[in-house]
């Protein structure tokens, strides 16, 4: 009995009192910050016409409810979680926003967590969030999964960055990125990779695509908010 609930204090409790605090700090952070957006427009009109997939590295994970709970807020959003401890953190916080829910998938078992991932954007319209690089790195590098499920569903993925005028940056395997109150967000949502069942580019040149997009959406955050 005693050892049963020092599991569920671990696994559910813990992460669960975390994930609230946490969300409250992050919306109150948020909200003295200056957000400023790029491609909002090529988003929505994108998800009322396709199956999604945004995706976004792992250390910007934190505002990423937020900023899509905000601005777009007509749509579901899918957070793509590991079933783990950590991954527990970030169900939680997904699953408190109105239009936010996460997919629990295999810690462990990759080929059993991309066909949940299959199972589910076939099986529903809401839009899939996804850090490629997650949920161990290397950072900055994508996976091949994003890919692959994009292509057998005919989902667009959006990459999706922001970068601050002024932030913190934790010393964890991601640089886990957290903006300071009162700076300046630029948010940007690049154009949609689109791939074809027909194209013949291999599991890497596709993830590399990604990747490429991905880093483009980084600079022009950064670009933007020079320019401000």
């Amino acid at each position: 009995m005693l050892k049963h609930l020092c599991y569920r204090l671990k696994q559910r409790w813990i992460p669960y009192c975390v994930a609230k605090a946490g969300k409250l700090a992050i919306r109150l952070l948020f909200s003295t910050c200056r957000v400023q957006i790029e491609g909002l427009d090529v988003l929505v009109e994108t998800v009322f016409q396709q199956k999604c997939i945004i995706m976004s590295w792992h250390n910007r994970l934190i505002l990423l409810a937020e900023i899509l709970s905000k601005y777009a807020p007509q749509f579901i959003y899918a957070a793509l979680v590991s079933n783990s401890r950590d991954g527990e953190l970030i169900a939680v916080i997904a699953n408190s926003y109105k239009n936010g829910k996460a997919i629990r998938v295999a810690h462990n078992a990759k080929y059993q967590a991309l066909q949940d991932l299959l199972k589910h954007i076939k099986n529903h319209d809401d839009v899939v969030v996804i850090t490629p690089d997650g949920p161990k790195g290397p950072p900055y590098q994508v996976k091949p999964g994003v890919s692959l499920a994009a292509k057998a569903t005919d989902a667009y993925v959006i990459p999706m960055s922001w970068t601050a005028s002024s932030y913190w940056q934790l010393k964890t395997w991601d640089k886990l990125m957290i903006p300071k109150p009162f700076s300046t967000i630029s948010v940007v949502f690049g154009k949609p990779v689109v791939f074809s069942k027909n194209q013949s580019f291999s599991y890497e040149e596709e993830s590399l695509i990604l990747q490429k997009a991905l880093l483009a959406s980084d600079q022009k955050a950064s670009s933007s908010l020079s320019l401000s």
